[in-house]
């Protein structure tokens, strides 16, 4: 899947097509799924920063900042660790219109 810097994406398989890019900015429903996600590609959530999409462009937020666990973790320790990331995103969803999510692809 091909996609522009400067493009909201909403949806999280889009995300790992593209190898979990971090410049990409995702809806929230798209990051929390991406989240969820993330565990079942054995992906940890390191940190997921919130702003606001302005169509286009992205104003990220100093007040939307969730920091993960630093691996090495546990399969049971990923999975807690990305339903929190998910979680987050849906607690500041109201406020907050995109989400960048950085990821670490081997957390063991």
């Amino acid at each position: 899947m091909t996609w522009h810097r400067a493009e909201l994406i909403d949806q999280a398989d889009a995300f790992f097509s593209s190898a979990g890019s971090a410049v990409m900015k995702l809806t929230p429903l798209a990051a929390a799924d991406a989240c969820e996600i993330a565990s079942e590609r054995g992906a940890l959530v390191v940190r997921v920063e919130g702003g606001i999409w302005h169509a286009p462009g992205f104003e990220a937020r100093v007040d939307c900042i969730w920091d993960g666990e630093d691996p090495p973790l546990a399969d049971s320790q990923v999975r807690e660790n990305n339903r929190e990331a998910a979680n987050f995103i849906r607690s500041e969803s109201a406020s907050h219109s995109a989400f960048v999510l950085t990821v670490c692809s081997n957390p063991r």
